[in-house]
C-alpha cells in the first residue's frame, strides 16, 4: 500500500515503479505506473446573515471553495438566484420567504471521481420592515382632549407618540394616545408615530394634525340700574361692533 505524502497530493500525481531482479546472468525488469491524486472539494457557505425585506436581494460574498469542478446553490424556500452555478451568486427572496422570516441557502461542490461533492449551509434571517399611519387629522376646541383612533402599524418590536405642543400626551406606546392641551394652547399640534423596525431595517414615521380652535369669550358688563324713564348704552356692544360688526349685527337683529 502506497500513501501519498503532502508534496505527492499537491503535485497531483506520482510514478510507482516496480522493478523485479532476475537470476544471474538475466537482467532486472521493471514496469512503471502514475497515481493520478484528485483533490477532496471542500466548502463554506460564509456567516449566517440577516437583511431586511427592504432589500430586496443578498450577495453571498461569504461563500469560499477549494479544489470544486463545479457549484450548485439550492434554498429551502421558494426565492431564486441569479445564478446558482456560481461561487458567490444573488439570492433573491420570495414573499413566501419574507413572510417565513428566514430561508437556509446551500451550497453544494462537486469533487473530481472518485473524490465525493461536499456542501454547507448558511440562514439568511429577513426582517420585517415597520409599517405605520398615523391617522386623520383632527380638530377639537380649545380646553378638550383628544384621544387619537385610526392609526395602524404593523412589524415593529415597539412605538412611539410625540408631540409639538406643550400640552400632556398620555398612553404615547400605544395607538391610541390621548392630548391634552395645556392652559390657552390653541393652533395646530403636529404628533409624530414613530414605529421601531427589528434591525437591520429602520424606522418608521408618520404625522397627524390637531387643530385647536380658540374658545369664545364674552363679558355682558358689569350690573347697571337705569330709571324707567331713560336708556342704558352697553360697552361691550360699542366694542363688539368696532371689532366684530357681523356678529354685532347678528346679534343686533335678534334682539330686536
Amino acid at each position: 500500500m502506497y500513501t501519498p505524502s503532502v508534496a505527492d497530493i499537491t503535485a497531483g500525481a506520482v510514478t510507482l515503479t516496480i522493478t523485479a531482479s532476475s537470476a544471474a546472468p538475466c537482467s532486472d525488469a521493471t514496469d512503471a505506473m502514475v497515481l493520478n491524486i484528485n483533490r477532496q472539494a471542500t466548502v463554506n457557505a460564509g456567516a449566517d446573515a440577516t437583511i431586511c425585506e427592504t432589500a430586496g436581494s443578498y450577495t453571498l460574498a461569504g461563500a469560499v471553495a477549494t479544489h470544486a469542478t463545479a457549484y450548485l446553490w439550492t434554498t429551502s424556500g421558494t426565492g431564486n438566484f441569479n445564478n446558482a452555478t456560481t461561487l458567490n451568486p444573488v439570492y433573491t427572496p420570495s414573499a413566501a420567504d419574507i413572510a417565513a422570516g428566514t430561508v437556509t441557502l446551500t451550497i453544494t461542490a462537486s469533487s473530481a471521481a472518485p473524490c465525493v461533492s461536499a456542501s454547507d449551509a448558511m440562514v439568511l434571517d429577513i426582517s420585517r420592515q415597520a409599517v405605520v399611519n398615523a391617522g386623520a387629522d383632527a380638530s377639537i376646541c380649545e380646553g378638550s382632549a383628544y384621544t387619537v383612533s385610526g392609526a395602524t402599524a404593523s412589524y415593529y418590536s415597539s412605538i412611539l407618540w410625540t408631540s409639538s405642543g406643550t400640552g400632556v400626551l398620555s398612553d404615547e406606546t400605544t395607538l391610541t394616545p390621548t392630548y391634552t392641551p395645556a392652559v390657552g394652547e390653541t393652533g395646530v399640534i403636529t404628533l409624530t408615530l414613530t414605529a421601531t423596525s427589528d434591525a437591520p431595517c429602520t424606522d418608521a414615521t408618520d404625522q397627524m394634525t390637531i387643530t385647536i380652535t380658540p374658545a369664545a369669550t364674552v363679558s355682558a358688563g358689569a350690573d347697571a340700574t337705569i330709571c324707567e324713564t331713560g336708556s342704558y348704552t352697553l360697552a361691550w356692544f360699542s366694542r363688539c361692533k368696532r371689532n366684530f360688526p357681523a356678529l354685532v349685527n347678528f346679534r343686533y337683529r335678534y334682539f330686536q
